[in-house]
């Protein structure tokens, strides 16, 4: 059903995903898509519209043109298939692979984190990382983007939690295919780290991996205010930034209520 060698980048959101993408996507043999929230704004319509229904609502799908590709070359790819999740999405990644000159493409979407079961039974041999960042930071600056509806530390905080008990279940349900990689392990030894990441894939670490210089079409223009800083150097002063800048009494409510699952990934609680 499912292209050999797929890969998937998942998340709580302002965990770190898009750096690990960019990363990866420098690879001489991966590419991996700016985020498509394939498994919530498509994969529901295929299995509650009729197929003509289903061809009209990709060919009116934002994400296809943000990924360079039309939608008569995704149905055309498709052929006569079953217009199920899997083969739609296993089509537009081969394609892009294909534009992109690559052996394998990676999806990134961090909320597919809340997909996983349902993606490893789409593509049964893909692979999944998932990155984990310290609950305090990821809630901090998730609350401050303009897309999040929350808009609060509260808000924010409850969504790394569920997240994070979400990838250590999936761990252990999914101890062969489920990887959760730090983002401060990433940012303090990067080639250890993303060594790690680009062989649970099935690849050879690349130096070209951390060349800025090489382009990445992960970031798209329309996000690169919050996601242009993956595409530069790693900044290692980075990691503890939102925490330095955050008031007393908010590090005091993160501290207690992310207590548990800080704890659990070995970040410090005071």
């Amino acid at each position: 059903m499912s292209t050999p060698g797929t890969f998937f980048v998942v998340g709580c959101p302002r965990s770190g995903t898009t750096l690990l993408s960019v990363l990866l996507d420098r690879h001489s043999r991966l590419c991996v898509t700016p985020e498509t929230a394939f498994f919530d704004e498509i994969a529901p319509l295929l299995a509650s519209l009729q197929e003509s229904a289903v061809r009209q609502a990709i060919s009116r799908w934002r994400r296809l043109p943000e990924l360079k590709l039309g939608p008569d070359a995704v149905l055309q790819r498709l052929g006569r298939q079953p217009l199920v999740p899997g083969e739609v999405l296993a089509a537009i990644l081969d394609l892009y692979a294909e534009a992109q000159g690559k052996a394998r493409c990676g999806e990134k979407t961090p909320q597919h984190l809340f997909h996983v079961p349902t993606i490893l039974l789409q593509f049964p041999q893909a692979k999944v990382v998932c990155m984990m960042r310290d609950g305090r930071e990821n809630a901090l600056s998730l609350s401050a983007m303009p897309w999040f509806s929350g808009r609060t530390i509260e808000a924010a905080a409850h969504y790394w939690k569920t997240a994070a008990r979400l990838a250590e279940r999936f761990t252990r349900q999914f101890p062969a295919q489920f990887q959760i990689l730090r983002y401060e392990d990433l940012v303090a030894r990067p080639e250890e780290v993303l060594s790690t990441a680009t062989e649970f894939l099935g690849e050879i670490f690349e130096p070209r991996q951390f060349e800025a210089a090489i382009s990445s079409d992960v970031v798209l223009p329309r996000s690169m205010e919050w996601k242009g800083k993956a595409l530069q150097p790693i900044d290692h002063d980075h990691v503890l930034k939102r925490s330095r800048a955050a008031s007393v009494a908010e590090i005091a409510y993160l501290n207690h209520f992310l207590r548990d699952e800080l704890r659990h990934f070995a970040y410090a609680v005071i």
